[in-house]
């Protein structure tokens, strides 16, 4: 069976069981998991059909969880200022309602070609990809989602994040 965008030397699985769309979305998920875990914080995703809070899932802090929404696109390149995500109504309209930080993370992928977002090799296993944040549960009832390219998610983004977290309940 031809897979569509693979090389000859490569080895696939015998059926592909998920279209593009649905791999970058599993990818996004799958990157910033592993972001979260190198700084020891535990994920827990919605269920696609649950995610009546437009959010992708809790990151665990040890006071209280921060919700995240995940997007992941080929269509920006790493390399530049930020990025513009179109927000739906019903987004924002969640996003505002909740007391917890959200955040918006946007993975980018600087290859379309899915067989290339990740490079094995013998030293390792490197990844065309980062990730962008910033928060949106403050998000204005037209704006879009601005995503600037200064704030990539690392390690220590999420120290900040848990102090905003905890903000949330402390006396004014």
């Amino acid at each position: 069976m031809s897979i569509p965008g693979a090389r000859p030397d490569d080895t696939f699985p015998p059926q592909t069981l998920l279209g593009d769309k649905a791999c970058k979305a599993r990818y996004g998920v799958a990157h910033v998991r592993a972001i979260f875990s190198q700084a020891g914080c535990g994920f827990k995703e919605t269920s696609p059909d649950e995610d009546a809070m437009a959010v992708d899932g809790d990151v665990d802090f040890l006071s209280a969880s921060a919700r995240v929404q995940i997007k992941c696109s080929s269509q920006f390149k790493i390399a530049g200022k930020g990025a513009t995500w179109p927000a739906e109504v019903h987004w924002r309209e969640r996003w505002n309602a909740a007391k917890v930080p959200v955040y918006f993370i946007l993975v980018i992928l600087d290859r379309s070609d899915r067989f290339e977002w990740i490079n094995h090799h013998s030293a390792g296993t490197d990844h065309v990809a980062a990730a962008f944040w910033t928060r949106v549960d403050k998000i204005g009832p037209t704006e879009n989602v601005v995503v600037p390219k200064s704030q990539r998610l690392t390690v220590a983004t999420l120290s900040d994040w848990e102090r905003e977290v905890e903000a949330c309940f402390s006396p004014m």
